[in-house]
C-alpha cells in the first residue's frame, strides 16, 4: 500500500493518504467504532493540506470505511471484505508457512517463483537509509534489510550532506527516511537524482488519536532525543491544533530536567528509542515523584510516537523497487 507522504512523489497525498487509513483499517489499527482524529490535527501533524484530507475522509466514507457523525467526529465502521484480497493474503500465509515448514528461506522462496514466472530476480538494491538517532537509524535499517531485497547503507541525518558531498554519481537507486525528515533528506539528495521515499511508523496516527482523547488542560511532555527530533516531533504537535493540553518540550539528555518533567505531566509522548531512556529514569525516580499525580498513577502514560515500519509502507516500497528501471553491470 501506498504510505509515504511525500509532496514530490508521483503517487498524490490523496492516494496515499487514504491508502494509510484504510491499511489501519483493515489490520485493526483503527478499531470498528473507534474515532478518528480531527480533520484539522490530521492535517496539521501530518503536515498535508486541510481540503486534502477532507476529501479522503469523504472518499473513505463513500467506501464503507468510516462514518461522519453531525457535531461528534469521524468514526471506523466495519470495513468492506474484498475478496480477492483476503484470497491474495491466504495464499501467501499459506506457501510461507509451508516455506517454513520445510526450510525455505523466504528469500529463495521469491526468486523461485519469479524465475517460475519468468522474471529474472534483480537482487538487492542499493538504497539509502536517513535518521536523526543512530538507536532508530539501525532498527528501521535492521527491518528493511530483513522485509526486502535491499542493500542498506545507514546514515544518520546530521552526516548526511557530508556523506553526498563528493558525490557525482550516488550508488543508490533510492534514499528512504521517515515522514518526519523527509523535505530535509528531499533537499540534500533530490538534486542529485536520488528520489525521496517517506514511510510512516504503525503507531503515528494512533499516537495522535489518543493524544486528541486527553482530557482538556492535561499536563504534557514532549521528550525528545537531540535536538532536530525534538523541533521536528514538536512541530507535528503544534501543527495538529492540539489547544486543550499543555505541553513541556525536554530533551531526554537533560536528564535533570526530565525528572523535573516527570513530577509534573500525567503524560509524556516521545518515540519509542526515546521510551526506552524514558523508563529508565521513570524506575529510578518514581518513588520521590511529586506533583498533579500525588493521588493518581505512579507514573505519567508514555504515549509512543513510533514503534515499526509499517508493512504496508514496506509493501509500497517493494513494489517502487520493482518498478525501477534495472541498470547495467
Amino acid at each position: 500500500m501506498d504510505l509515504q507522504i511525500n509532496s514530490k512523489s508521483r503517487v498524490s497525498v490523496h492516494v496515499q493518504l487514504e491508502e494509510q487509513i484504510k491499511h489501519l483499517i483493515l489490520t485493526g489499527s483503527f478499531a470498528v467504532g473507534s474515532r478518528l482524529p480531527s480533520i484539522r490535527a490530521m492535517a496539521g501533524f501530518l503536515r498535508v493540506n486541510r481540503n486534502t484530507v477532507a476529501r479522503v475522509m469523504s472518499d473513505l466514507e463513500r467506501a464503507g470505511y468510516v462514518e461522519s457523525r453531525r457535531g461528534s467526529g469521524v468514526y471506523v465502521v466495519e470495513p468492506p471484505v474484498d475478496a480477492e484480497y483476503l484470497k491474495r493474503q491466504e495464499v501467501v500465509e499459506r506457501v510461507m508457512d509451508l516455506a517454513a515448514a520445510q526450510g525455505v528461506p523466504v528469500e529463495d522462496l521469491a526468486s523461485a517463483l519469479l524465475a517460475r514466472a519468468g522474471a529474472e530476480p534483480s537482487g538487492k538494491t542499493p538504497i539509502l537509509f536517513v535518521e536523526c538517532t543512530p538507536a532508530e537509524l539501525h532498527q528501521f535499517s535492521d527491518e528493511l534489510e530483513a522485509q526486502l531485497p535491499v542493500e542498506v547503507e545507514r546514515v544518520l541525518l546530521e552526516d548526511l550532506a557530508e556523506r553526498v558531498s563528493d558525490e557525482e554519481r550516488p550508488p543508490w537507486r533510492l534514499a528512504v527516511t521517515t515522514f518526519f525528515h523527509v523535505h530535509e533528506v528531499q533537499e540534500i539528495v533530490e538534486p542529485l537524482g536520488v528520489e525521496t521515499v517517506a514511510l510512516l511508523a504503525e503507531a503515528t496516527l494512533e499516537s495522535l488519536r489518543r493524544l486528541t482523547e486527553l482530557p482538556e488542560g492535561t499536563p504534557v511532555g514532549v521528550v525528545g532525543w537531540g535536538k532536530t527530533c525534538m523541533e521536528n516531533l514538536s512541530r507535528s504537535i503544534e501543527g495538529a491544533g492540539l489547544d486543550h493540553l499543555e505541553f513541556t518540550e525536554v530533551q531526554i539528555e537533560e536528564v535533570a530536567r526530565t525528572r523535573e518533567l516527570l513530577g509534573k505531566v500525567l503524560a509524556v509522548v516521545c518515540s519509542t528509542v526515546t521510551a526506552g531512556r524514558l523508563r529508565e529514569i521513570m524506575a529510578s525516580e518514581s518513588a520521590s515523584l511529586e506533583g498533579p499525580r500525588a493521588s493518581g498513577p505512579t507514573v505519567p502514560e508514555i504515549i509512543e510516537e513510533d514503534r515499526t515500519l509499517d508493512k504496508g509502507g514496506m509493501e509500497m516500497l517493494g513494489r517502487m523497487l520493482r518498478r525501477l528501471p534495472r541498470t547495467g553491470t
